[in-house]
């Protein structure tokens, strides 16, 4: 599908309670491509339009994907599965968003649209569901040059604690 297919009239989508559906590759999303090893696989995501018993409008957005990005302990490439939903609540235009500090953690508020990109919102929420440092549970730091170990520069100090240093 071309990325025109995946712009909505945000309102009437919520109000209409629409839905749809997508797969695009990694490299199809420039950020997103930016931060992986190698902008391969996938991202299937869903758009939902949800209208609220008190007339407001939600978009909800899932998407999951598997991505290839660098381990910040071992620095060796590692696959993260990605799993993200999230729910957008559409301010009518010319409104004001809400206050940053809204009592409900649920959503986030966004301007409304009559022609609203939904890609941008799905690399969005998958940006924000990305862990800061990715780390696989377990693995080793890296040796320094040489894979020689360097001995602790508090050694010293902890022999002098155990009462295994030389006296003087």
């Amino acid at each position: 599908m071309s990325r025109d297919s995946y712009v909505i009239d945000s309102l009437a989508f919520a109000r209409e309670g629409r839905h749809k559906t997508g797969q695009m590759p990694v490299s199809g999303f420039e950020r997103l491509s930016r931060l992986v090893c190698a902008p391969s696989g996938d991202v299937v995501f869903a758009v939902t339009g949800v209208r609220s018993d008190q007339g407001e409008s939600f978009l909800d957005v899932e998407a999951s994907c598997e991505l290839a990005v660098r381990c910040e302990r071992c620095l060796e490439v590692m696959s993260l599965p990605v799993e993200v939903s999230g729910r957008l609540l559409l301010v009518p235009p010319g409104m004001p968003l809400p206050d940053d500090d809204l009592e409900e953690e649920e959503f986030d508020p966004i301007h409304a649209d009559s022609a609203l990109a939904l890609l941008p919102l799905v690399e969005e929420e998958i940006l924000l569901g990305m862990p800061f440092a990715p780390r696989h549970e377990q693995c080793n730091a890296p040796l320094p040059l040489g894979g020689a170990v360097k001995k602790s520069p508090f050694a010293v100090l902890e022999s002098l604690k155990t009462g295994k240093g030389s006296e003087n």
